[in-house]
């Protein structure tokens, strides 16, 4: 093997079935299965859904392949213990720990951060708690996952163990989170050793700083503008007693100006969105921030999900916490509305000269707003604007500035004053945090400076960002260098062979300085001290000068001010164009001036830290003094012990869970991550404890002879490493551990895995055979035992299907009978209610008509009446004629006419004399008597066959009442005991429930109309006051009625009723039609309720408050007693019907009437008469009588002869 073979990763050792990386495309690497090699070529199978290996084939150049780490290797959580250490393995490795939330990664000493763009659960107290618990330094803390906390603590744990200060180096690209890791690690720190108060107020300088120094950019909402340095200081104790802040580089040109989509600084924000009514007319704010032209010209003024009124209250909060008072505040607010007024000053040209003036309008009005805010006279400053003082030959003159120099002018004022504001700002802080410091004797330094940057237009800041990175990265690889040899010197390892590269040419290339070299600054120093100079000279001057430097080069062909840089994390492209103005920094003198005589205590500060830099720009320039700021750091941070913290951006468009390989690649290269596989490889990347190499890989030995002593795990390591032929240039073993280059053990690990893949195929395939054996003389006893177990099952299952055969057939018989049964009551109760609703449709047919026929008697009866009180009348009139003869008697014989009625009544209760008496002694009036009794005898017959009609006609009544009235109670109780027997049984409640609401035929042609609306109010109708009825369900229309009567529940209408019997004017028919009536009535009732419990039994009504079971007993119970009550009334009404007949008998009340006393007939006659009263007489009693069997009183007939 050759030295080439640690230098880089090669395919040797490796054979068919190893994981290797295959290029496919300029930064994009797919895994595959090498499938075989020679010197130039390789096969290699991608991997697919099927598994590893099973997807395309192709063949590739050797060159385009490199080997991968095993699956054992692929998370681990130190990239240096990876076996190969090239770039796809080492991106796959943090991408795979990315997935899982594991944003952390040790690269040896060097912690690998990657900004997960959302809230992981790391940060908890119980994290931190367990760091905090973590033993002291110089303990292993490999138990413990890499984390930021873990580098904080051991930083203060090494400090408080040595003595020592310390250093944590955060860099990495904007957006990569290096602001949020410093913030972490200063509460982490102020967790650990806070106590004193003084931890609280370096904490709030955060906000104040992010306030003033950060802005939204395109990669990131909330990017560093500037490098800081923060420096804890440690009293005895270890407790934070004060700090120092210390900054580089601010981008003072985002004051005036923004690319699109990107903002200033955040404060201009939040003083214009959270400042009070109070606040804003003090700074003379307007209503909309968009009217300043400095923030309204990227078009982007928000960020989404930032309040800034809200962060602006944070920091109000924060300068209170680090004592800047509230007039300080007052004034810093109107120092910022200042810069922001200038933006809106305009200039015009004064006629057809180069000379301008400030425009008239809006731009003076920002003007004077401007001047206010500053404490300085509107004259002067407009007059520093446009015009510039310069001494001459001893004179002063002063020289008309043109439109571009105003403008300038005007911005580089608004710049210098926010950069000199933001100095003032920091040494405040510092003052504030700088009380303990005297007691300090140890510190811990923080510093978050600019990742390595490369756009396409690169300029000054990005050379003096790249030459601190350039800087950085020389001492992070002299760290390297360092914390190696220790480790090899521990171990007794030899390592003076081991070589380290640096970028030394690349830092001379850019910092040189005559009589050593001239460097890219030094020239720049150079021209910018002609007052000819421009950037084209320069870059000449550069090309010339550096043409054959490695680390510069330029294209010849490619005219133009261009030129390239080759820096240790890749090649940058640089445009020389406002490289010595920016390098200059000049501002000038005559705006200092008015700034000096200002009235405000803050402008006067500020102007003095701007002649400050004055002062320093006509000694240095920017880019020497920030060559010596660099040297000064790089010095203070030899002092200290150094901890790297790298943070990565895993995409571009600040998604969560989304990995960007060519983007992390990029920021590899760029924060010295492949410097450190570069620097392992280099050395012995691989180390092994001698117990965990021996346990791994002794597998691969043969076995020695029986009976050998046991080896101990160094003479194991030494006859691995003999076997298999690893040279002593390729490894070195130590005191404790065994070091390999880096790859060497790869191989052993491939060969390790294919001995292993071997060997667990062998098992698997011998485990299989010995499985199958055993299972197939297990299935055969199965098969035997389960044949005998399912004949005997089969038999004991026969066996009782024969028994439930027989059961079945047996319960199915008296099932089916039950069934029939149930169906025929069903349909014998059925055909019941059926013939039972079409008896009673036809005796309502019956009553109907009798009702009419009763209605048409009652009409003649009335006739007969009146005619009768017409007979009445002229009867009075006869026998007031009597009384008047009886007075002419009385008058004229002194006879009283009462003496005469008594002996007429006496010659009535003696007839029979009077008989006599006419045949004896009136023997020619005989036979007028006799014409006349024939005819009464003729009347009194026709009206004994009147009686015996109507007796014949109420005896048909009762019957057939007696008749309804016992089909209407075999109805009501078969439907009272369907009820009680299977109220529960729709199919029963439906048969009740269409029993019970079936209509009444429809043929009515013999029926009179009167009787026809009769019966249908008496069916549809509940009381006597309803006279139309809406069609609704039995329930609904029982529901009704039950509330149109005031009751309130099931079967109130079938309350009992008196049973007293009273004809009244209707007579024996009438009576009969009233229990009719009343049967249908309640008839009616009984099946509405009934059907109305059916439905709410079923759900079709609803009646929450209903138990239908309570409301059937309830139904029935009432039903039970009105029938017992209507009962005896229907006997009651057959006695009355029996009296009544009676009373109305032509010969009941006539026993003593004309013929029973001839002696009382004779008297009359006489006293009347032979030849008077009797024809007249004979038709008033015939009219009588007629009157008497037709009327509805029960008369006696009364007969009174006439005089």
């Amino acid at each position: 093997m050759t030295q080439q073979l640690w230098n880089s990763d090669t395919l040797e050792g490796l054979g068919r079935g190893s994981r290797v990386w295959f290029r496919s495309g300029a930064r994009n690497w797919e895994q595959a299965t090498l499938q075989s090699i020679s010197k130039t070529t390789c096969t290699v199978a991608f991997d697919s859904e099927n598994g590893q290996g099973a997807g395309k084939t192709i063949e590739a150049n050797i060159s385009d392949v490199l080997p991968a780490n095993p699956p054992l290797l692929e998370q681990v959580p130190d990239l240096t213990t990876l076996s190969f250490l090239n770039e796809p393995s080492i991106l796959h490795s943090l991408h795979q720990r990315y997935i899982g939330d594991s944003i952390y990664t040790h690269a040896g000493p060097v912690l690998i951060a990657v900004n997960p763009f959302k809230r992981v659960d790391l940060y908890t107290p119980e994290h931190v708690q367990r760091y905090v618990n973590r033993p002291a330094a110089g303990t292993n803390s490999s138990g413990y996952e890499p984390h930021i906390f873990l580098t904080a603590d051991k930083a203060y744990k090494q400090m408080v163990a040595n003595n020592a200060s310390q250093s944590i180096l955060i860099t990495g690209e904007s957006g990569a989170g290096k602001t949020e890791t410093t913030k972490f690690v200063m509460k982490y720190l102020a967790g650990l050793a806070g106590g004193t108060g003084m931890e609280d107020r370096v904490l709030e300088t955060n906000p104040i700083l992010e306030a003033f120094g950060n802005s939204k950019t395109i990669h990131n909402n909330n990017s560093s503008r500037f490098g800081k340095l923060i420096e804890i200081y440690f009293n005895r104790s270890h407790a934070i007693c004060g700090a120092l802040i210390q900054t580089y580089l601010l981008e003072k040109s985002r004051v005036v100006h923004q690319l699109p989509g990107e903002r200033s600084y955040h404060i201009f924000y939040q003083l214009c969105r959270g400042a009070t009514a109070e606040e804003r007319v003090d700074c003379l704010l307007p209503d909309s921030l968009e009217d300043f032209a400095y923030l309204s010209q990227s078009g982007c003024t928000e960020i989404k999900g930032v309040d800034d009124s809200a962060e602006f209250l944070h920091v109000k909060d924060a300068m209170n916490a680090v004592g800047i008072t509230s007039e300080r505040q007052r004034s810093i607010y109107r120092v910022l509305s200042a810069v922001l007024w200038l933006g809106n000053v305009n200039f015009e040209a004064i006629g057809d000269t180069d000379a301008v003036q400030v425009a008239q309008g809006a731009s003076e009005q920002a003007l004077g707003f401007a001047a206010s805010l500053l404490g300085i006279p509107e004259e002067a400053l407009a007059a520093a604007l446009t015009t510039r003082k310069m001494a001459v030959g001893g004179e002063n003159i002063t020289k008309e500035l043109s439109l571009d120099v105003a403008i300038e002018n005007r911005d580089a004022l608004a710049k210098a004053v926010y950069e000199a504001q933001f100095r003032w700002l920091v040494n405040q802080i510092n003052a504030a945090l700088a009380s303990g410091r005297a007691s300090a004797t140890t510190s811990l330094c923080i510093l978050d400076i600019y990742g390595f940057e490369c756009f396409q237009e690169n300029s000054f800041e990005q050379l003096c960002i790249n030459y601190a990175n350039e800087r950085l990265q020389q001492q992070f690889a002299a760290h390297l260098f360092k914390l190696e040899q220790q480790v090899y010197e521990e171990d007794g390892v030899d390592w003076a062979h081991v070589e380290f590269a640096d970028n030394q040419e690349c830092v001379d290339m850019i910092e040189a300085r005559p009589p050593a070299g001239v460097g890219l600054l030094s020239l720049l120093d150079e021209e910018c001290m002609f007052p000819k100079g421009s950037d084209s000279s320069w870059a000449a001057k550069l090309r010339h000068t550096l043409s054959r430097h490695p680390r510069f080069s330029f294209n010849p062909k490619v005219p133009g001010d261009a030129f390239t840089l080759h820096h240790y994390a890749g090649p940058v492209a640089y445009s020389a164009e406002r490289f010595l103005d920016k390098n200059r920094d000049a501002l000038s003198p005559d705006l200092v001036q008015v700034l000096m005589a200002a009235s405000v205590e803050l402008v006067v500060a500020i102007a003095g830290e701007m002649t400050k830099g004055q002062e320093r720009s006509r000694a240095q320039t920017v880019g020497a003094r920030f060559r010596d700021q660099l040297k000064d750091l790089m010095s203070r941070l030899d002092e200290t012990e150094l901890h790297f913290v790298r943070c990565i951006k895993p995409n571009g468009q600040q998604k969560a869970a989304s990995f960007d390989a060519a983007l992390a690649l990029h920021q590899l290269r760029c924060c010295g991550v492949l410097e450190v596989a570069r620097i392992a490889r280099a050395g012995y990347p691989t180390r092994y404890l001698h117990a965990e190499f021996a346990e791994r890989y002794k597998l691969l030995l043969p076995e020695g002879p029986a009976g050998q002593k046991e080896e101990s795990a160094l003479e194991i390591c030494h006859r691995l490493l003999e076997h298999f032929g690893v040279g002593s240039e390729f490894h070195q073993v130590g005191r404790t551990k065994v070091f390999f280059r880096a790859g060497v053990l790869g191989q052993l690990e491939d060969r390790a895995t294919r001995v292993v893949r071997s060997v667990l195929m062998l098992q698997s395939n011998w485990r299989m055979v010995v499985k199958r054996r055993a299972f197939l003389r297990a299935r055969a006893a199965a098969t035997t035992l389960q044949s005998a177990w399912r004949g005997r099952e089969a038999r004991i299952y026969v066996g009782e299907l024969r028994r439930q055969h027989a059961a079945a057939t047996t319960i199915q018989a008296a099932v089916r009978a039950k069934v029939a049964r149930e169906e025929y009551l069903r349909s014998r109760a059925a055909v019941v209610a059926i013939q039972m609703g079409w008896r009673r449709c036809q005796f309502q047919k019956r009553a109907s008509l009798l009702d009419n026929a009763l209605k048409i008697s009652a009409a003649k009866r009335a006739e007969e009446e009146a005619k009768l009180a017409a007979e009445q009348a002229a009867i009075d009139a006869a026998q007031h004629a009597e009384q008047e003869s009886y007075d002419a008697l009385k008058a004229e014989f002194g006879v009283d006419g009462a003496q005469v009625r008594e002996i007429l009544v006496q010659w009535r209760d003696h007839g029979s004399e009077f008989d006599k008496y006419l045949a004896w002694a009136a023997a020619g009036g005989a036979a007028a008597a006799a014409t006349a009794h024939a005819a009464q005898i003729a009347e009194l017959q026709s009206q004994m066959q009147d009686y015996s009609e109507m007796r014949a006609y109420v005896d048909q009544l009762e019957e057939e009442a007696n008749e309804l009235r016992e089909e209407n109670m075999a109805l009501m109780e078969a439907r009272a005991a369907a009820l009680t027997n299977g109220k529960s049984n729709p199919g029963v409640i439906a048969v009740i429930a269409s029993a019970g609401a079936m209509p009444l035929l429809n043929d009515t042609t013999d029926i009179p109309t009167s009787a026809r609306s009769e019966d249908t109010v008496s069916i549809m109708s509940y009381s006597d006051s309803e006279s139309a009825v809406t069609p609704s369900t039995a329930g609904q229309q029982a529901l009704r009625r039950s509330r149109a009567n005031g009751v309130g529940s099931i079967g109130a209408g079938l309350a009992s009723a008196s049973p007293a019997v009273s004809f009244g004017r209707a007579g024996p028919a009438g009576a009969v039609a009233a229990l009719n009536a009343e049967m249908e009535k309640k008839s009616a009732l009984f099946d509405d309720d009934a059907a109305f419990i059916a439905e709410v039994h079923q759900g079709i009504s609803s009646a929450p408050t209903m138990d239908p079971h309570v409301e059937i007993e309830r139904l029935l119970y009432k039903f039970k007693g009105w029938t017992k009550d209507f009962k005896g009334r229907i006997k009651a009404t057959q006695v009355s019907l029996k009296k009544h007949a009676a009373s109305v008998s032509p010969l009941g009340s006539q026993g003593n009437g004309f013929f029973s006393s001839p002696r009382a007939s004779a008297g009359a006659v006489g006293a009347a008469g032979p030849q008077q009263g009797v024809p007249e007489s004979d038709k008033k009693t015939a009219r009588w009588r007629k009157f008497a069997i037709v009327g509805s009183k029960s008369t006696s007939t009364r007969f009174e002869p006439t005089s």
